[in-house]
């Protein structure tokens, strides 16, 4: 049996017209495979790196009032009041596809050490699986090849400008066959957050 997994009804709910009657398909549809996805990823990412259980984050859109989401996600990470201050995981969707990403945005508390940090690495960036990408903004669908990034720049403008970002991990189209059973969506998360660990160690070194 196929069970919990993304389908075309969920990447449909972006074409639904109208804030809430989106959020209505975001809420029923989306968020209850969020939460089952993001628990397992959540305690995989607890027992791997040592921490204790951390909390999962579905993004709720609240701030909206006029536009419906063009994308949702959910993020684990960080503690009880939020995600943003810290490197976290996260699990997203849009009409293009389904990411699993590990995530520096909105201007973290630690974003120069962080980036320090990460240049001392660059090798190790560069080992990351061929088939993975790397967004420098988290509100549009472009991404690059991780193969094309050049490390060293993306990092140094991550040192230095207040607002730059890093997202780094997959994106799979809605007809990747991996999203068509949940045995396919699992694997495919836990084996990119689990390559993803080592990065995030090195950031959440930097918060002492």
């Amino acid at each position: 049996m196929a069970g919990i997994h993304f389908t075309e009804e969920d990447f449909n709910i972006f074409d639904i017209q109208g804030l809430e009657e989106r959020m209505d398909g975001i809420r029923e549809k989306i968020q209850p495979k969020f939460r089952y996805f993001a628990g397992t990823a959540a305690e995989l990412i607890a027992s791997a790196s040592g921490e204790q259980s951390l909390p999962v984050h579905v993004a709720k859109h609240l701030r909206r009032t006029r536009y419906a989401p063009e994308n949702t996600w959910c993020a684990i990470g960080g503690d009880a009041r939020g995600y943003k201050k810290y490197p976290h995981f996260q699990i997203g969707i849009a009409e293009e596809g389904v990411t699993f990403y590990l995530c520096l945005i909105d201007q973290p508390a630690k974003e120069m050490e962080m980036a320090l940090a990460l240049l001392e690495r660059i090798p190790e960036l560069e080992k990351l699986p061929r088939d993975y990408v790397v967004s420098v903004d988290h509100t549009v669908p472009e991404v690059q090849p991780v193969a094309a990034v050049g490390w060293e720049t993306l990092l140094l403008r991550l040192r230095d400008v207040k607002k730059a970002e890093l997202l780094i991990g997959r994106k799979l189209a809605p007809s990747d066959p991996r999203l068509a059973t949940e045995d396919g969506t699992l694997a495919a998360m836990e084996e990119t957050f689990r390559e993803l660990l080592p990065i995030y160690r090195i950031c959440m070194a930097q918060y002492g």
